[in-house]
């Protein structure tokens, strides 16, 4: 073991662990509409990550963290979710061989060829049952990798898809049948793939963080004592059992990563710390193709802004704390922010566009896969990305990587490892993630009509519309309208926002306004908005729901929810409108916020119209625009 991968393993263990320090109570779980897929979601962790079948995971799961289990609340809300677990360190190959035995319930088969070029043994573990009941064509899975996990399902897809030929001719020619993962012709057994902060072509991390002081190791002690799982035994699992390196129950945490970092591992170049390097990214790459009949979503975070003197990227500091990145990773993020103009060993030019980051992973990196000079194209030799604005390409395609809109998370806030976050942020996002991977379902397999015959697909505000009615945000004024040039009530907007939240508007204290009378459709909405501190009255008794809301009145409430739920608003300079003057003293900073995140635009005369009233796909775009 080189003494760099030594501090890299260190520090790995001490920022996951460190995170564990805050350990919150599961919140009640809202409510939104069950799925009525039966493909199931499978979640597979990141580096020094772990699954529901390890022990950790009862104490402190990996999807959630300190936001509580995040399967559990998606769950609940009527999907079907399940965490893997694999190798924490291993290499992707071991990993996603270790993923298939997982998912078939069957005995690890790492592959005669490889296991013999690595100096390790053939078979892992042995899985007495299935991750889920009934993989296969007909019951397809649904791929979300977290981090390493991203190009751990990718190599998995890989493999399932087109087989390994050298590990099925080193099978035979020992006298044995390979492993039916390395036949291929399983593809059609994955429906998507989403990656998320994953390093498809490598991190910088590891190029500018080589001279690692003697702290990471000692950071990772610390934590561990801290938490106590220096004395807990059993409590952590490297699963190398390929290598000779079993986990003991009757060992510490500590005794069991001594015994790792003064192990031969890393010298037998199968592990994750090389796969995560550019060079060795950019190598694994060339031999993963874009299956035409899965779904590809990617998303990647940016916790840093520019500075204008020298265009290099510094970590996002915030008074607001899930608005700024965990502090554990600000040194790294710094390293990497200014980190460019430099070769790889391999010849790899990294250049400005890896500076953004999000503390561990380029966030140019996260988008999609490429090739050593810088493509990332299908077989046919067509563009295999695009990117999702979040509004006009509803209608997924297979075959394509769709880059979803950069997050304001830092590496460790995607699954819920929020020192400085909220449960309400990673909620919503995977309520969105599991939203878009089951829209493919609607569009490519049952075809479902958008049904308002008075919004045309020319219509501009069609792809907004078109979102949130597929999201369940919003319905017509019948079945077949939406009156999108009709003015919007206070009570229509209310309930577009609860839809917008999935939030459970069942138990919530009645209002006491007299024009809410308890039977009336809104009123759930209304209490659940007042109950939120998302309104307030027309009066102290009044609340008007069937008045049209004016523009100033409907920034109000959207500004309160983003503040309510927490949602970052990027602000960039803008030229005030003309009417600025004319808003009223309580909307001012809401217009003000809104308008600079780029969420309300105003008229094309460079007004506002705060008393003017808002139509229906006004709000739409204006909800679409968060």
């Amino acid at each position: 073991m080189t003494r760099r991968n030594k501090r890299f393993l260190s520090l790995l263990l001490a920022l996951t662990l460190a995170v564990s320090l805050c350990v919150l109570p599961a919140a009640a779980a809202d409510q939104t509409c069950p799925s009525s897929k039966s493909d199931p979601v499978v979640f597979v962790h990141g580096l020094m990550g772990w699954g529901e079948r390890a022990g950790l995971n009862s104490v402190l799961p990996y999807w959630g963290m300190t936001t509580g289990s995040l399967t559990a609340y998606l769950n609940s809300l009527g999907y079907e979710t399940y965490s893997a677990t694999v190798g924490p360190i291993s290499s992707a190959w071991d990993r996603a061989c270790e993923l298939y035995a997982q998912l078939t319930g069957t005995t690890v088969d790492y592959g005669a060829a490889h296991a013999a070029a690595h100096d390790h043994a053939r078979y892992g573990v042995t899985y007495d049952r299935p991750l889920f009941d009934g993989w296969g064509t007909e019951r397809a899975v649904n791929l979300v990798g977290h981090s390493f996990g991203g190009a751990t399902t990718r190599l998995f897809l890989e493999i399932l898809t087109n087989g390994c030929p050298e590990e099925v001719a080193a099978a035979r020619a020992a006298g044995v049948e390979p492993s039916p993962f390395f036949l291929g012709g399983k593809g059609s057994w994955v429906h998507s793939l989403t990656a998320i902060a994953a390093p498809h072509n490598g991190t910088s991390f590891i190029e500018c963080n080589a001279d690692f002081t003697k702290a990471a190791a000692e950071l990772a002690t610390s934590a561990s004592k801290a938490l106590g799982l220096s004395k807990f035994k059993g409590v952590y699992d490297f699963q190398l059992d390929q290598f000779g390196i079993r986990k003991d129950e009757n060992e510490t945490f500590a005794q069991a990563l001594e015994r790792v970092l003064h192990s031969d591992f890393l010298s037998h170049n199968d592990n994750a710390f090389l796969d995560l390097t550019i060079d060795k990214s950019l190598e694994i790459n060339k031999g993963i193709a874009i299956q035409p009949n899965v779904y590809y979503f990617s998303y990647a975070g940016d916790q840093t802004s520019t500075d204008p003197r020298t265009g290099n990227h510094y970590p996002t500091v915030s008074a607001i704390p899930s608005n700024g990145m965990c502090a554990l990773m600000l040194s790294f993020s710094y390293n990497m922010g200014k980190y460019y103009d430099k070769y790889t060993a391999g010849g790899f030019y990294i250049d400005k566009s890896w500076r953004p980051n999000d503390g561990m992973v380029n966030t140019v990196s996260a988008f999609y896969p490429i090739r050593s000079d810088g493509t990332c194209l299908t077989k046919d030799g067509k563009q295999g990305w695009t990117n999702y604005d979040g509004y006009s390409n509803i209608n997924f395609k297979p075959g394509i990587w769709y880059v979803m809109p950069v997050q304001s998370f830092d590496h460790i806030q995607f699954v819920g490892g929020m020192l400085n976050g909220s449960l309400v942020k990673t909620r919503a996002l995977y309520r969105g993630i599991m939203e878009d991977i089951y829209s493919t379902y609607t569009t490519a397999a049952t075809g479902t009509a958008f049904p308002f015959t008075d919004v045309a697909e020319t219509r501009w505000s069609y792809p907004y519309i078109k979102e949130l009615y597929d999201a369940g945000v919003v319905s017509g004024t019948s079945a077949t309208t939406f009156s999108p040039a009709a003015n919007v009530t206070r009570a229509q907007f209310v309930t577009m926002l609860a839809g917008l939240a999935g939030a459970d508007v069942s138990n919530c204290p009645a209002t006491p306004f007299r024009d809410v009378p308890e039977g009336a459709w809104y009123a759930p909405y209304v209490n659940w908005a007042l109950a939120n501190g998302i309104v307030s009255g027309t009066s102290a008794v009044t609340f008007s729901p069937d008045a049209s809301i004016t523009r100033q009145d409907m920034a109000v409430m959207l500004y309160s929810y983003t503040q309510r739920f927490q949602v970052h608003l990027q602000q960039q300079p803008v030229t005030p409108f003309t009417d600025a003057g004319s808003i009223a003293a309580y909307a001012q900073i809401a217009v003000q916020t809104l308008q600079r995140a780029g969420v309300i635009s105003g008229m094309p005369d460079g007004s506002f119209q705060p008393y003017g009233t808002a139509t229906r796909e006004q709000a739409c775009t204006m909800l679409c625009m968060l």
